[in-house]
């Protein structure tokens, strides 16, 4: 009875007690550890596919000589367009100044397999994704050796190369095997540390292709001339300077003209109307493919830009 009144007040705990609270504790442990278990998947789950390295597209930046920083306007200029993919800067700089970066490291075969091989991975990491390599200055002759070390089945989609200082003749078609969309190359007259350039980042003759744009080579084949409808040079015409883009070197990466003039043709699925490659691929009437006979940017109110001047062969 005694028993029996005290357990009543909670001060005894009968058997039966006993048994109730060990089934309600044992039902809060598993509820617990499944808690605890779903956790960790959804934290696996986010660490593996959720992390920026993973996300498709994704674009590779290479800086100039003597790494001028751009990789950060050129990022927030592609965001602010609408672009949620990976960006990664491949840091390629001597730290030894801007001439030894351009006069040795930009001609590194070392440096080029080293970048290649960055290609080759994120094209393992994602084998149908978007993959778009971005240079400035001598990061862009990098690139294009970069390119041409890649094996046949890799590739990237896309190449926009800012003031390039390789040279304007050099024969790409190698490096534009590579590439499965346009081969966009930004070109300015008032360059002025291009204009007073001596010797070409990659070496090569002539003057550098970010003055005037890149040339078709002489004594090409039929297949490597057909590869330069992927190449398009975008020269400075002054509505850019609205977009931040005076025609100087570095300012070709300027925000506003990325995210203006250079996103819509990266995040666009198809070629962009008003792009003029260097060779026009012939259409099935056998003219020009559409949009291929203008160039550049729309003017001010809104007509296209039509460029008079005649295909550069040399």
């Amino acid at each position: 009875m005694v028993c029996g009144w005290l357990g009543g007040l909670g001060w005894v705990s009968t058997p039966v007690q006993n048994m109730e609270r060990f089934t309600v504790r044992k039902r809060l442990d598993n509820w617990a550890a499944r808690g605890i278990e779903a956790a960790l998947v959804l934290l696996v789950a986010c660490t593996v596919g959720c992390q920026p390295a993973s996300r498709s597209p994704k674009v590779i930046f290479l800086d100039g000589a003597g790494h001028f920083g751009a990789n950060h306007s050129v990022r927030w200029g592609l965001e602010r367009a609408g672009y949620i993919g990976a960006f990664e800067t491949f840091a390629w700089s001597s730290w030894l100044g801007p001439g030894a970066d351009h006069l040795v490291v930009a001609r590194s075969k070392g440096k080029a397999r080293q970048l290649a091989d960055r290609i080759i991975e994120a094209r393992r990491e994602y084998p149908k994704g978007k993959i778009y390599l971005m240079g400035l200055s001598a990061g862009t002759a990098l690139i294009i050796s970069a390119l041409e070390r890649l094996p046949e089945n890799i590739w990237v989609d896309g190449v926009v190369l800012f003031s390039s200082s390789a040279s304007a003749e050099r024969n790409l078609s190698r490096a534009l095997e590579r590439v499965r969309g346009r081969f966009y190359a930004t070109c300015s007259q008032h360059d002025g540390i291009l204009t007073s350039l001596a010797v070409n980042a990659d070496g090569g003759s002539g003057p550098p292709a970010g003055l005037r744009g890149f040339v078709v080579p002489m004594k090409l084949s039929r297949q490597e001339m057909a590869q330069y409808n992927k190449v398009v040079n975008l020269p400075w015409k002054s509505p850019y300077i609205r977009f931040g883009w005076r025609g100087g070197h570095v300012k070709a990466t300027t925000r506003g003209f990325v995210q203006r003039v250079i996103a819509p043709r990266i995040l666009s699925t198809e070629p962009y109307p008003l792009d003029r490659p260097l060779i026009a691929r012939p259409s099935a009437t056998g003219g020009r493919a559409n949009g291929l006979g203008s160039t550049g940017r729309p003017q001010p109110d809104g007509r296209p830009t039509v460029s008079a001047r005649p295909l550069r062969i040399r």
